[in-house]
């Protein structure tokens, strides 16, 4: 977006029209599927500096740092991805055995999930927004899930609300919200969830 300062409505439409540009591009760049780690990161790059107030030209930035993102984020997406791939397997596969130790590999195995689902949503925004090799930024999204347990839990119940819409909203709805805002909007909640939690570690890193 430009630095010029618009009228409230103005501002909330030019807003409107790069999220949906936004939405699109990053849908069209994790068509390769091993590119969903670097696009995650610059999504969240671009939106943190939107919620910051810090605005640019969005698309262009966000290919900007698809390239800069490349090796860690694609990195990352994979070892998150095998061992996502792995709890899905088990959780598809305890269950179905139908005795009482499957049930407790089964809750386990649920908290683990959480635990991934937990370390994803800090991994990404931390690459996008600071130079770190992925198992370190890995590392790092676990720690500041700790030491942030009430923004842990926000963004857990966002993903419950999350779920809950999809499950619930009309075919028609949810095909017409996913290539417009279904990606970005969310992000763009998280972002700025996630912006107070980076703050303090930015003052002494370079963007």
């Amino acid at each position: 977006m430009g630095t010029e300062k618009l009228n409230p409505f103005m501002d909330m439409l030019n807003t409107m029209i790069h999220f949906v540009m936004l939405n699109v591009i990053f849908l069209l760049t994790c068509l390769p599927v091993f590119t969903t780690g670097a696009a995650l990161a610059s999504l969240y790059y671009v939106l943190i500096k939107e919620v910051k107030g810090e605005y640019g030209y969005v698309t262009r930035t966000y290919l900007k740092e698809l390239k800069r993102n490349f090796k860690t984020g694609t990195a990352a997406f994979f070892i998150l991805f095998l061992t996502g791939a792995l709890l899905l397997f088990n959780l598809l596969f305890w269950p179905a055995q139908g005795n009482g130790f499957s049930y407790a590999v089964t809750g386990l195995l649920a908290a683990l999930t959480v635990i991934w689902l937990t370390i994803s949503h800090y991994t990404y925004p931390l690459i996008g927004r600071f130079v770190n090799t992925p198992v370190q930024s890995i590392k790092n999204a676990w720690g500041l899930a700790i030491r942030n347990l009430k923004t842990t839990g926000l963004l857990l119940a966002m993903d419950a609300c999350i779920v809950c819409f999809l499950l619930f909203s009309p075919m028609k709805l949810l095909l017409l919200a996913l290539p417009l805002c279904g990606v970005v909007l969310p992000a763009y909640l998280r972002a700025k969830i996630l912006a107070g939690v980076f703050a303090p570690y930015e003052n002494d890193s370079e963007d």
